[in-house]
């Protein structure tokens, strides 16, 4: 057995990594920055070493063995806490960094709240890049492992995550109701008043609009959805027809209000949604993500506050 390891360095298991990942020596080789002929040899090594074949060729790609199968997970978490432990030796001075972060939000936060942690590390970090793309339903396990992805922000009732990533609660919101100016309705409207209007959804599988459901659902009421939008683009002109009433955090409200003929209201009972943030703990001890995580848990502080 010692033996064995002695013949598995370090540059071999990348190999067999990006090899995990690409099915194909050329691909492979270019993403290592080597020849094909290198990268062959490599696997040449790899497969006496383990005395398995590792990747057998298809008409398509290389497909892994079983052996190969079962060594993957362990290798990437290997190369993984590496690469982390020599991000860890250096400091993260944000003023220099030219570090690219890259999150994946729901579309209330991404209208919400990224515009104001742009603003901080632009002055914070002004050669910091951001990357933002829409929260999907996935247990983004393997993205943030691998470093394609730093944090995810989902919802606190979502069940897509995988139980192995580290989560914590960011900050929570009222779920409020948007009108046209002049829709006559009350400050606060209870569920009745809610479901006696057609109803615009901004989400086809978001969380929020969930929550709006089950509490109709309990009282044995179900409100008309007359329009289902993937994001809040077109929200304020369909509110604006005066026929729509659309239920949004808080947040989004806030701004709709301040640049649209719209007006908001609450709801007879509270109704919050509350956000995650949720990271791989292989990224744990990133000192670049954690300083993120600390920006965003004054975003977070700031939305509170805002009236």
């Amino acid at each position: 057995m010692n033996n064995l390891y002695q013949r598995l360095d370090l540059n071999l298991l990348r190999v067999f990594d990006v090899l995990m990942r690409s099915r194909n020596v050329t691909r492979a080789a270019e993403q290592l920055n080597l020849s094909q002929s290198t990268v062959s040899h490599a696997l040449a090594r790899l497969r006496q070493a383990l005395d398995d074949p590792l990747f057998v060729m298809t008409r398509k790609e290389m497909r892994p063995t079983q052996r190969a199968l079962a060594l993957a997970a362990p290798v990437r978490q290997a190369l993984a806490l590496l690469e982390q432990g020599v991000r860890q030796s250096a400091s993260f001075d944000p003023s220099v960094s030219a570090r690219t972060f890259r999150l994946a939000v729901p579309s209330s936060i991404e209208h919400g709240a990224v515009p104001l942690l742009v603003e901080l590390l632009h002055e914070r970090a002004p050669a910091c890049r951001l990357v933002v793309t829409e929260l999907a339903n996935s247990d983004y396990e393997d993205s943030l492992s691998r470093g394609g992805m730093d944090l995810v922000v989902a919802f606190a009732d979502g069940d897509h995550l995988s139980s192995r990533l580290r989560i914590d609660s960011w900050f929570d919101n009222p779920m409020v109701c948007l009108s046209a100016e002049g829709s006559g309705l009350p400050e606060c409207l209870s569920a009745e008043q809610l479901v006696s209007w057609s109803h615009v959804s901004t989400s086809t599988w978001g969380h929020n609009q969930t929550l709006v459901e089950q509490w109709l659902k309990k009282q044995g009421l179900e409100r008309h959805i007359a329009v289902w939008v993937p994001s809040f683009e077109a929200l304020p002109k369909l509110l604006a027809t005066g026929r729509y009433l659309a239920m949004v955090p808080e947040l989004i409200a806030r701004d709709f209000c301040h640049y649209y003929p719209l007006q908001q209201h609450s709801l007879s009972e509270s109704l919050r949604s509350t956000y995650i943030l949720a990271q791989h703990p292989l990224t744990e001890f990133d000192p670049a993500l954690t300083w993120l995580r600390q920006l965003l848990t004054e975003v977070g502080d700031r939305l509170r506050q805002s009236p």
